[in-house]
């Protein structure tokens, strides 16, 4: 099994893996995955969302995937608590944008992923 099955595991049937159907839980077990890879698995995840929503480079993966879900909504900390409607759109977006991730990671490349960034944001070190 591999992660993109895991994932899609923990977003159909998230009590299966021990979640509770949290935002907070699902990331928290995302970012778990990530760490038992070494900081490996979401390489350019967070450069991604940022080139995508076009703004908050400087955020983590977590508070852009809230970004994505909630654009019109306030500013909110991607640790606390969601109420129903808008916790449900977090996990499923936060789902939904791991597999275009993957998918755009795949044809793309992490190279591309991170001139995109760079373009975008600009890089200090150049």
């Amino acid at each position: 099994m591999d992660y993109q099955d895991i994932f899609s595991l923990a977003r159909e049937r998230p009590r299966m893996l021990g979640l509770d159907g949290s935002f907070v839980t699902a990331a928290a077990f995302v970012g778990g995955c990530d760490a038992g890879n070494s900081w490996r698995l979401l390489d350019g995840f967070s450069e991604w969302l940022a080139v995508e929503l076009g703004d908050g480079a400087n955020l983590s993966w977590q508070a852009l995937v809230i970004r994505h879900a909630l654009p019109d909504g306030p500013g909110r900390s991607p640790s606390g608590p969601l109420d129903g409607e808008d916790n449900s759109m977090a996990v499923e977006t936060l789902f939904r944008l791991l597999e275009e991730f993957w998918d755009i990671r795949e044809r793309d490349g992490l190279s591309v992923i991170f001139a995109r960034h760079s373009d975008a944001f600009g890089n200090p070190a150049r």
